[in-house]
């Protein structure tokens, strides 16, 4: 019943999407901008103001999401080195290795889970592993051979997640007290975007079109869902980390491929079919694995 309690809520609301989507049909540019522009940086901002974790609590999520996330690209990019894809392809493969759905997919099992507590690391979780994608995620799918220093850090920087990201620490340690009329906006917002960002997960999936992409999507769904949690196991005994926490950083490195990393693939013309076919295959499977696994960890 626990499992089901966690996960059924999450398949309920992403397949509300996806039926909307379907009967809809819908142009989804509208509702993708809105989440990257929007939602995504409320939500990260309003994150960083909420949530009263302690410094060290901070530190050392964040510490290990870069750690994880700096081997899972490192394991990404030798994986795809020996294959014979172009680099449109590669480039696709290591964004969807990369980056899990930690926030659309993550942050509603582990509020449904482990309740406020176990959400607020996540949140963490979440917006470190935003900050490592604008400054990592955002250059691998932007740059191209010839493409200077110059226009590559243009392109992270206009990305609007990491000035969220800013500011948000920049009123934390301000001590500054938002007016209401700045905070309740900020609050409903944040409050509204997992939901829609849910939707906006099913609603993604009625683009995908399996076709002929199977053979590559499913090696690189198998290993995003087995490797990253498996390297987040070890990484956290490591760290010494144990209890709630150790559970969270474990779950959240086990989430499907995040639909960020679809978005990026969009955005700069990288193979975007390929990752909306591992975005599709990981997240029908991940259910499977994160049932395992909150069973594992509990």
């Amino acid at each position: 019943m626990f499992l089901v309690n966690v996960i059924v809520p999450v398949v309920l609301i992403a397949g509300a999407g996806y039926l909307f989507a379907r009967t809809a049909k819908s142009d989804l540019t509208p509702f993708t901008r809105l989440s990257f522009f929007v939602l995504t940086p409320i939500l990260i901002f309003d994150a960083m103001l909420s949530h009263s974790l302690s410094s060290a609590v901070l530190a050392n999520v964040t510490l290990f999401v870069f750690a994880s996330h700096a081997a899972f690209l490192l394991l990404a990019f030798l994986g795809v080195r020996w294959t014979r894809w172009d680099a449109d392809t590669k480039t696709a493969a290591v964004l969807s290795l990369t980056f899990g759905n930690c926030g659309i997919y993550g942050l509603p099992v582990l509020l449904f889970a482990f309740g406020d507590e176990g959400f607020a690391i996540g949140v963490v979780y979440m917006v470190a592993q935003l900050a490592f994608q604008v400054l990592f995620g955002v250059g691998v799918a932007s740059w191209r051979k010839g493409m200077s220093m110059r226009s590559l850090v243009r392109e992270i920087f206009a990305v609007p997640w990491l000035l969220a990201i800013a500011l948000g620490v920049a009123v934390r340690l301000s001590g500054l007290q938002l007016p209401a009329v700045i905070a309740r906006p900020v609050e409903l917002l944040a409050d509204a975007a997992i939901p829609i960002q849910l939707l906006l997960l099913g609603m993604t999936l009625t683009q995908v079109r399996l076709g002929g992409l199977v053979r590559q999507a499913a090696p690189l769904s198998l290993a995003k869902l087995v490797v990253p949690p498996l390297v987040a196991w070890g990484l956290a005994a490591a760290f010494g980390f144990n209890g709630l926490v150790r559970s969270i950083l474990i779950l959240e490195a086990g989430t499907p491929t995040a639909v960020n990393a679809l978005i990026l693939s969009l955005q700069y013309n990288r193979r975007s079919e390929l990752s909306a076919a591992v975005v599709l295959l990981t997240t029908i499977a991940g259910v499977g694995v994160t049932s395992v696994l909150l069973w594992l960890l509990g």
